[in-house]
C-alpha cells in the first residue's frame, strides 16, 4: 500500500465517522433527549474532528490522481458524468460536504432549538453522505453507479459512531449505568442488522438485475485475501448482533457488541476501499499514526464539551 493509499483509507475512514456521529447527535435530538444524554458529550466531540479531517485531507487531494482513474483517463464514460467528475469540481464539492457538517455540528452545540437544527441538518446531510460515498469511494470505477450505495454506506458510518461512543463512554472512570444505556444497545443492534441488510440488498440487486459493472465490482473484490477479509468481517457483525440479542442490558455485553462493531466497520471498510492491494508496514504505520492524530483531537475536545452526567443520569 503505498502513501496516497493510506491516506485515503484512514481519510474516508475518519470523516465518515465524523460525519455518522453528527448523524447520531441530530437523531438523539430528534428522538429523545432522555436516551441520548449518556453519550451526548462523546458524539458532539467526533462530529467537532471533522476540521481535521479537512485538513488530513489535503494530501490526499494532492495526490488524487493516484487515487481515482477518471482523472487521467476520461475515455468511455457518459458526458454528464465525465463532467460531474472533473477533478476541481470534484476538490470543490469534497470540501463542501466536510465544511456544511462542520458548519451544522458548530450549530448544534451552540443554540437552544437543537431539535429544529437538527431536522434542517438531516435534510442537508442526507444528500450529502450519500454523494460523499459516490466521490470518494465508488467513483473509484466510475462505470458503476448505484443509488442504494450512498445509503448503505452512509448507514455504515453511521452504526460506527454510535457503537464507538457506547465504547468511549464504557471505558470512561464514571461511565452511564447499563441500565441508562438500554434504548442506545437496542439502537446499536437495529442499526447493527439495517447494515447487513442493505449491504445484502445491494448484491441482491446487481445479482438479480445482472449488471455487468457492478457484477465486476464485485468480482475485483473476490480474490482469496479479499474474501478472507470479507469473511472475517461477516463473522465479526454477526458475532455482534448473537452479543447483542439477549434481553436485558450488561456493560461487558454492550463493550464486547461494541467493541466487535467497530472491528467489523474497519475490516469490511477496507475489503471497500482497497482490493488486490498489497499492504506494507509504511501504509499501516500512517494509517494507526492518523487514527491516533484523530483519538487525541478527540480527546482534547472531550475535556472541553460538558459531560452532561446530570441529563445521563436522570430518569427517561
Amino acid at each position: 500500500m503505498n502513501v496516497t493509499e493510506a491516506l485515503y483509507v484512514a481519510f474516508v475512514g475518519l470523516a465518515g465517522i465524523s460525519m455518522g456521529s453528527l448523524v447520531v447527535l441530530m437523531l438523539g435530538h430528534l428522538m429523545n433527549e432522555h436516551w441520548f444524554a449518556p453519550i451526548r458529550a462523546e458524539v458532539e466531540a467526533a462530529a467537532l474532528m471533522i476540521p481535521l479531517v479537512l485538513i488530513l485531507g489535503i494530501p490526499v487531494a494532492i495526490g488524487i490522481e493516484q487515487l481515482f482513474p477518471w482523472v487521467s483517463e476520461r475515455s468511455g464514460l457518459p458526458p454528464a458524468r465525465a463532467l460531474f467528475l472533473s477533478p476541481g469540481f470534484f476538490l470543490m464539492r469534497s470540501a463542501l460536504y466536510l465544511l456544511v457538517c462542520f458548519g451544522m455540528a458548530f450549530w448544534l452545540i451552540r443554540t437552544r432549538h437543537v431539535r429544529r437544527a437538527s431536522a434542517v441538518g438531516l435534510g442537508l446531510l442526507t444528500p450529502i453522505m450519500s454523494f460523499a460515498a459516490y466521490d470518494w469511494v465508488l467513483s473509484r470505477e466510475p462505470h458503476w453507479w448505484s443509488s442504494l450505495f450512498g445509503f448503505a454506506f452512509g448507514l455504515a458510518q453511521v452504526l460506527a459512531a454510535l457503537a464507538g461512543a457506547i465504547l468511549v463512554n464504557f471505558l470512561k472512570p464514571d461511565p452511564a449505568s447499563p441500565r441508562r444505556m438500554a434504548s442506545l444497545e437496542r439502537a446499536l443492534l437495529t442499526l447493527a442488522l439495517l447494515t447487513v441488510w442493505t449491504w445484502f440488498a445491494q448484491f441482491i440487486i446487481v445479482w438479480l438485475a445482472n449488471l455487468p459493472q457492478g457484477a465486476e465490482w464485485y468480482l475485483r473484490r473476490s480474490d482469496p485475501w479479499d474474501l478472507r477479509l470479507l469473511t472475517v468481517s461477516s463473522l465479526l457483525i454477526l458475532g455482534a448482533i448473537v452479543v447483542l440479542v439477549p434481553s436485558g442490558v450488561s456493560r461487558a455485553a454492550m463493550i464486547g457488541g461494541s467493541a466487535l462493531v467497530l472491528l467489523y466497520h474497519g475490516i469490511h471498510t477496507l475489503w471497500i476501499l482497497q482490493p488486490m492491494v498489497t499492504f506494507s508496514w509504511l501504509g499501516i504505520g500512517l494509517i494507526v499514526g492518523m487514527i491516533c492524530l484523530w483519538i487525541a483531537g478527540f480527546i482534547l475536545v472531550m475535556k472541553r464539551r460538558p459531560s452532561y452526567a446530570e441529563e445521563a443520569a436522570a430518569e427517561p
